[in-house]
């Protein structure tokens, strides 16, 4: 269960008699669309008195949860400094990665949009049509996204669909689209299949253009989503929060994490922006911060390395998945020597076991395939 709720201790205002309420802190909206109605209607923390009857709201934060359309929202109470909600929002949204399976603690948690009150959540799931609201259609969230991205027709309304859907944005949501072609294909359901196909095929196309791109512009747009966490203040550096996620990490693999979550961090161009920063850092009296960011840029340079010289197998991995078919799984393996290695027979083990079921069968099927070969080969 993700939706989660905490008994708090309250003093009646009119008659002063002690009592506790049930107060949800967590709501998950595909799992309690009746707690999302109580969100839109304003009422989720209004409490009656036991003993005297008085009603009212109660000053409590929420954070509502959407995973199937990638958002997280937080409620901030009115009249709670800053400091105390940000902290509040933090301590809830770890307490709701706790709740979730491992294979489900994707990079959009980390892009909590902060609203005031109960109200401001409900404005926002009202607009977006988000799970529980009951004015939605009950279309998911994927296949509202495949629709947009099949009624696109130029690069930036490809960009505009993906920024509106946040499903799209997911690191495996290529891979996932082929996926479920080959699965719709192999059903007979050509149809679903086709419309599966050209969706990976455009977002493949996206991923293209963004590539041959300026590095520039594509490290500002990739760090539009860390700013939307919360208002920023008109003097924060909005480097600020990923260069302090790089600060925090105190050991290889930790960097390696944050750098799987923020991939732009590879970039020449980030390297550059992080230095500037540990210069504004240095400039403003805090040389240890700025010493720690220049020893952190150091080690990503040296990941970069090591991600490159990964690359080969990386693609190959990518092609394996992309195979519609089984002519075409053969040729890839005839083509890309690195999947009959070590390194890639782990990563699809990693990818198989953090997909969903339907997709994870078709990594094993493929990893089953490449290792039939390399048995053959040896």
């Amino acid at each position: 269960m993700l939706s989660f709720a905490e008994t708090l201790p309250l003093d009646c205002p009119r008659c002063g008699a002690p009592f506790e309420a049930e107060t949800w802190l967590i709501v998950d909206g595909h799992e309690r669309p009746d707690l999302v109605t109580q969100v839109l209607t304003g009422t989720l923390h209004n409490v009656s008195c036991p003993q005297c009857a008085q009603g009212g709201a109660i000053p409590a934060p929420l954070l509502y949860h959407d995973g199937l359309a990638g958002r997280v929202l937080f409620a901030v109470p009115p009249g709670m400094e800053e400091r105390e909600w940000r902290e509040t929002a933090q301590g809830l949204l770890l307490t709701l990665i706790g709740l979730l399976p491992e294979a489900q603690r994707l990079p959009y948690l980390g892009e909590v949009q902060a609203e005031a009150g109960l109200s401001g959540i409900a404005t926002v799931i009202e607009a977006e049509q988000l799970a529980g609201n009951p004015t939605a259609e009950e279309v998911p969230p994927l296949v509202r996204a495949i629709q947009a991205l099949l009624a696109a027709h130029t690069p930036a309304e490809l960009q505009q669909v993906v920024m509106d859907h946040a499903i799209l944005r997911d690191a495996q949501a290529i891979t996932i689209l082929r996926g479920l072609a080959h699965a719709a294909f192999q059903g007979n359901e050509d149809e679903a299949g086709t419309g599966f196909s050209r969706a990976a095929d455009l977002l493949s196309e996206l991923e293209t253009l963004r590539k041959q791109a300026p590095p520039a512009p594509r490290i500002v747009k990739d760090f539009i989503p860390l700013m939307a966490t919360a208002p920023a203040l008109p003097d924060e550096d909005p480097l600020d929060e990923l260069a302090f996620a790089v600060l925090r990490t105190a050991t290889g693999a930790a960097l390696a994490a944050v750098v799987d979550e923020h991939p732009p961090l590879l970039d020449e161009v980030s390297d550059e922006l992080l230095g500037r920063w540990a210069e504004r850092a240095r400039r403003s009296g805090k040389p240890r911060i700025a010493d720690g960011m220049d020893e952190r840029r150091q080690a990503l340079r040296e990941l970069r390395v090591v991600y490159a010289q990964q690359q080969p197998v990386l693609d190959a991995v990518q092609a394996l998945l992309d195979a519609d078919g089984d002519a075409a799984v053969e040729e890839v393996l005839v083509e890309h020597g690195a999947l009959l290695t070590d390194e890639a027979d782990a990563l699809l083990a990693h990818l198989a076991a953090t997909a969903d079921p339907e997709l994870a069968m078709v990594i094993d099927a493929r990893r089953a395939f490449a290792q039939a070969v390399r048995a053959a080969l040896e």
